[in-house]
C-alpha cells in the first residue's frame, strides 16, 4: 500500500473559481508557476475568527490532494497542504 505524505506549504497561490448561488466552484490553480485542473472537490467548511471567514476546501488533482482556502475579505488564496503518494 502506498504511503502518503503530508506537506504543509502555507503559500499564496492564483485561482480560477465561479461563483454561483451560495457555491465556490474551483477549476484551477496555480502553484510554483504550474496549472493544476481541479479534478474533483472533496470536503468544504468555514473557519470563522470573529467577522473574518476563511474557506477551507480540499481538492484533487493528478492523484493529489490539496488543502486550499480563501478569505473573501482580501480576495486571497492560498495552498495550505498537499498530500501525495
Amino acid at each position: 500500500m502506498p504511503k502518503e505524505v503530508l506537506r504543509k506549504i502555507t503559500e499564496p497561490i492564483r485561482v480560477l473559481a465561479s461563483f454561483a448561488e451560495n457555491s465556490i466552484r474551483i477549476h484551477f490553480f496555480n502553484w510554483n508557476e504550474r496549472i493544476y485542473k481541479v479534478e474533483s472537490a472533496n470536503l468544504f467548511h468555514i473557519e470563522r475568527d470573529g467577522s473574518t471567514k476563511r474557506y477551507h476546501f480540499a481538492v484533487t488533482s493528478a492523484g493529489n490532494d490539496y488543502q486550499i482556502a480563501f478569505n473573501p475579505t482580501t480576495l486571497d488564496w492560498q495552498l495550505e497542504d498537499v498530500v501525495s503518494v
